[in-house]
């Protein structure tokens, strides 16, 4: 899916404290045509997410400043639009925590394979 037009584009917000992590993804998700809008903590991520329309977050489960399950509630309770949350997650017991359930999808390490990143936002447009 590849957008010739950036304007119309989809918004990614990826929420990463690993600059070269967000950096190769973002470069990742560009190629196939999303605008991408990086944010290295929870709080700079609710800024952005109050100033863009923003179609799908892509946030890691370790932000430096709380926890992911926090920042998705707030997410989850304030968003009117129709916004994907993808929590990139390597703790093993998450699925024992029924907080993950507002997420729209966990997966594990999903910058691992860049390319799955961008299949997986395009499914959930």
């Amino acid at each position: 899916m590849i957008f010739i037009n950036k304007i119309d584009a989809p918004t990614v917000l990826l929420v990463d404290a690993d600059f070269d992590q967000s950096l190769a993804s973002k470069s990742e998700l560009e190629a196939q045509g999303y605008r991408v809008v990086c944010a290295y903590s929870g709080e700079e991520a609710f800024t952005t997410f109050a100033r863009e329309k923003i179609d799908a977050i892509v946030v890691d489960a370790m932000l430096p400043d709380m926890h992911v399950l926090d920042f998705v509630d707030e997410i989850a309770a304030t968003r009117s639009r129709n916004t994907s949350i993808i929590i990139n997650n390597t703790y093993p017991g998450y699925k024992q925590n029924f907080r993950y359930w507002a997420a729209d999808a966990v997966v594990d390490n999903v910058f691992d394979s860049r390319r799955e990143l961008s299949g997986l936002v395009a499914a959930l447009r």
